[in-house]
């Protein structure tokens, strides 16, 4: 006699992070049909950015930035909680 194989357990995927999110900003200003393409360093809070974008500006006259955010996550299976009525 075989034994029955259990059925699976219902699972779902679970996304955490697992680090610091990350904010860096580019300049896209074109200038002669380039684009400027200066970028910011990269820092932990999004102010740095913002101020490295005011300072680029009063500097440069620039006003068009692209800013980035950045965050490691993984993703891991959980098991699914099954609903009763």
């Amino acid at each position: 006699m075989a034994n029955p194989t259990p059925a699976p357990t219902p699972s779902r995927l679970e996304i955490q992070i697992t680090g610091i999110r990350k904010h860096v900003a580019k300049c896209i200003t074109e200038i002669d049909g380039s684009e400027c393409g200066v970028r910011s360093a990269v820092w932990d809070t999004p102010m740095q950015t913002n101020s490295w974008m005011r300072e680029h500006a009063a500097d440069t006259g620039h006003k068009l930035f692209e800013k980035r955010t950045e965050e490691p996550v993984s993703i891991f299976s959980r098991p699914a909680q099954m609903r009763t009525q």
